[in-house]
């Protein structure tokens, strides 16, 4: 052996969440969207699901429904849109929407 190098290699997360709602106003009855946008530094398409959680899990359990899309996120900018239904039958209320981004 003549020599030997080490070097540090990194490994970075390649993809961002550069626009996300910072509140959702919506009625009782109504098909909610939530526009979100990603940005993806990699040179390689990535698969991203979504899971939507509301603070009060029976309230989401009885009145609300989001989409379960997984989503293909190519290199650069990409717009996505999840949506959320509220059943005619619910009753006023104030929640916390939080949203996993879980990326393949």
């Amino acid at each position: 052996m003549w020599a030997t190098r080490t070097t540090n290699i990194t490994i970075e997360e390649p993809l961002t969440i550069t626009n996300y709602p910072t509140t959702v106003q919506t009625h009782p009855g109504e098909n909610q969207t939530i526009d979100i946008t990603i940005e993806n530094t990699g040179t390689v398409t990535y698969t991203v699901t979504l899971t939507f959680t509301l603070n009060d899990a029976t309230y989401q359990t009885n009145y609300v429904t989001f989409s379960n899309n997984t989503y293909t996120i190519n290199p650069g900018t990409n717009q996505i849109t999840a949506w959320m239904q509220t059943q005619k039958k619910a009753p006023p209320a104030n929640l916390q929407l939080t949203t996993q981004f879980y990326r393949q």
